[in-house]
C-alpha cells in the first residue's frame, strides 16, 4: 500500500504526492475561474456586437422609435449549441418610464443605470433558464432628447458546456502529469535509496562475530550520519563483548584457585579424626569460603557496573545514599574495631542509579577498612565544592598508596606488592567503572592532616526538577 505504513519509498512518495495533489486542487480552481472569465468575455463580446449592430439601425421620427432590425445582428449569436436568443428595444424621454417597441417585452431590464454608449452585462433567470444579457443605451437622431435601450440575451448552456469541456480537458491532462510525475518520483526515490539498500545487504550478510565498521563509499550526505551512528554502535558492542570476555577470563582465573583451596580444606577436614584438628580445618574452610564469597560478590558487582547506560537512571540524593550505606556498614566496622563516620549537610542531587552509587560507596569503605590502620578511622563525606559538581570523599588513616602505584591500583586484580589485607584487587576497579557510567572522575589523594588515603569522586550536579 502506498499510503500505509510500508516501505520508506512509499512513505517518501506519499509526502511528495500530497503537495502535488494540493497544487493540483489549487490549479483546478484557478483553471475553472480563468476559463469561466475567458468564456464570458468571448461570449459577451458577441452579445455586445449584436447590441451595437442593432443600435446603428435605430432612428426616431414622428414621435416614435423606428427599428430596422438587421438579420446579421442575431445571426452572429447562432451557435451549434442552439442557444435561445432574446432581445428587446425600448425608449424613454428624460425622467419618464420605458416605452416598449419590439422584442420580448418581459425581458429583464439592466439592474444598474449606465450612461449612454456604455455597455452593461448581467445575468438573470428568465423563462426557466439562466440568460446572459448585454444592454446599451443609445441616443438616436431626434429633434428632442430621447434614449433608446437595446438588450440582447442568450441562454448560457452552450458557454457552460464549453467551459466544462475545457476545464475537464485541462484537469485530465493535469492528472496524467501528476501520475507521470509520481512514476518519475517512484523511480528517483528508488535510485536515491540505493545506498540504504546496499547498507542493508552489507549488514545482512555479516556474521555475528564480524563487528568491523561499515565501509560504504559514495553515499549521500544524509546517509552518512546513519552509517556513523551504526559504526559507533558496533564499536560499543565490540567493546562490551570484549569486556565480557575479559571478565569471564578474569573470573574463571580468579575463582579457580579459591575453589581448589576450598576443596582441599574440605578434604582435610574430612580426614581429621580428632575434634581439635577438625575444628582448625573447618575454621580455615570458613575463612577461605568468606574470601571466596567476597571475591564472587565483587565480580558480580564489577559485571553489573560495566554497562555504561541503563533505563533505571534518575535523580539520586548522594547525601542520603551515602548515609544509608554507612549505616549498613557500621556492624562490619564494629567487628573490625574501626571508627566509621559520615559528614554531609543538605541534599546533593546527581543523575544516576542509586544501587550502583551505593555499591561504589560500599567498595570504597571496604577498601578503607581492609587496608587502613587497624582500629583506625574511616570518614565518608559529601559536599558541593561548586554549583556544578558534587564530591564524595572517603578517608582512612592507613599507610596510603604510593604515588607511582596510583595509576595501577585501578587495574583488575592488581594489588600493591607487599600490601597487607586480604582483598582481591577489584574494589577500585569497580569504583572506576561505576564512576565512568555516571560521568564522574576518581582521584587518589593524600589524606589531609596526616598519613592515609583520600579517595575523591567528583559527580556532575543535577538540580531536582
Amino acid at each position: 500500500m502506498i499510503f500505509g505504513r510500508a516501505t520508506l519509498r512509499a512513505q517518501l512518495l506519499r509526502w511528495l504526492l500530497i503537495p502535488l495533489a494540493v497544487v493540483g486542487v489549487v490549479y483546478a480552481v484557478i483553471t475553472q475561474v480563468t476559463v469561466e472569465q475567458t468564456m464570458n468575455r468571448t461570449y459577451d463580446q458577441s452579445l455586445y456586437a449584436s447590441v451595437l449592430a442593432i443600435s446603428k439601425h435605430v432612428a426616431f421620427a414622428e414621435g416614435r422609435l423606428i427599428v430596422d432590425l438587421p438579420s446579421v445582428a442575431l445571426e452572429m449569436l447562432d451557435t451549434r449549441d442552439q442557444e435561445r436568443i432574446f432581445y428587446r428595444v425600448s425608449y424613454r424621454y428624460p425622467g419618464q418610464s420605458e416605452v416598449f417597441v419590439t422584442g420580448y417585452s418581459d425581458l429583464p431590464s439592466p439592474p444598474d443605470e449606465a450612461s449612454p454608449g456604455t455597455p452593461m452585462f448581467y445575468q438573470q433567470f428568465y423563462r426557466g433558464e439562466a440568460v446572459r444579457l448585454a444592454a446599451l443605451r443609445a441616443l438616436p437622431p431626434a429633434d428632442q432628447p430621447v434614449e433608446a435601450l437595446i438588450e440582447v440575451g442568450e441562454t448560457v448552456r452552450g458557454r457552460n458546456a464549453l467551459t466544462d469541456a475545457l476545464v475537464g480537458r485541462a484537469l485530465g491532462l493535469q492528472v496524467l502529469l501528476i501520475l507521470f510525475a509520481g512514476g518519475l518520483i517512484w523511480f528517483a526515490v528508488g535510485r536515491g535509496l540505493t545506498p540504504l539498500q546496499e547498507l542493508s545487504r552489507e549488514v545482512a550478510h555479516r556474521s555475528a562475530s564480524d563487528l568491523e565498521p561499515l565501509q560504504l563509499h559514495d553515499v549521500p550526505e544524509e546517509v552518512s550520519p546513519l552509517i556513523e551512528a551504526i559504526n559507533q554502535l558496533i564499536a560499543r558492542v565490540r567493546d562490551a563483548i570484549a569486556g565480557q570476555r575479559r571478565f569471564i577470563a578474569d573470573a574463571s582465573h580468579q575463582l579457580r584457585t579459591p575453589l581448589a583451596v576450598l576443596r582441599t580444606h574440605a578434604e582435610l577436614a574430612l580426614r581429621q579424626e580428632e575434634l581439635g584438628p577438625m575444628k582448625d580445618a573447618v575454621a580455615q574452610l570458613r575463612d577461605c569460603s568468606q574470601a571466596t564469597s567476597h571475591l564472587a560478590s565483587q565480580l558480580l558487582s564489577l559485571a553489573r557496573a560495566e554497562p555504561a547506560t541503563g533505563t533505571d537512571a534518575g535523580l539520586v540524593d548522594l547525601t542520603a545514599v551515602a548515609r544509608e550505606a554507612c549505616s549498613a556498614l557500621v556492624p562490619e566496622a564494629l567487628g573490625r574495631r574501626m571508627d566509621l563516620g559520615f559528614e554531609g549537610n543538605g541534599p546533593a542531587t546527581i543523575h544516576g542509579r542509586s544501587y550502583l552509587v551505593r555499591e561504589m560507596i560500599a567498595n570504597l569503605v571496604d577498601n578503607a577498612m581492609r587496608y587502613g590502620a587497624p582500629g583506625g578511622t574511616v570518614t565518608v563525606s559529601v559536599a558541593k565544592p561548586d554549583p556544578g559538581s558534587v564530591r564524595l570523599s572517603v578517608e582512612d588513616d592507613g599507610p596510603g598508596i604510593p604515588s607511582d602505584e596510583r595509576s595501577h591500583v585501578f587495574e583488575r586484580f592488581y594489588r600493591i606488592p607487599g600490601s597487607a589485607g586480604e582483598g582481591a584487587g577489584l574494589g577500585l576497579s569497580i569504583v572506576r567503572e561505576i564512576a565512568r557510567g555516571h560521568g564522574a572522575t576518581v582521584r587518589l589523594l593524600d589524606r589531609r592532616g596526616g598519613a592515609g588515603l583520600r579517595v575523591e569522586v567528583l559527580f556532575p550536579s543535577k538540580a531536582p526538577e
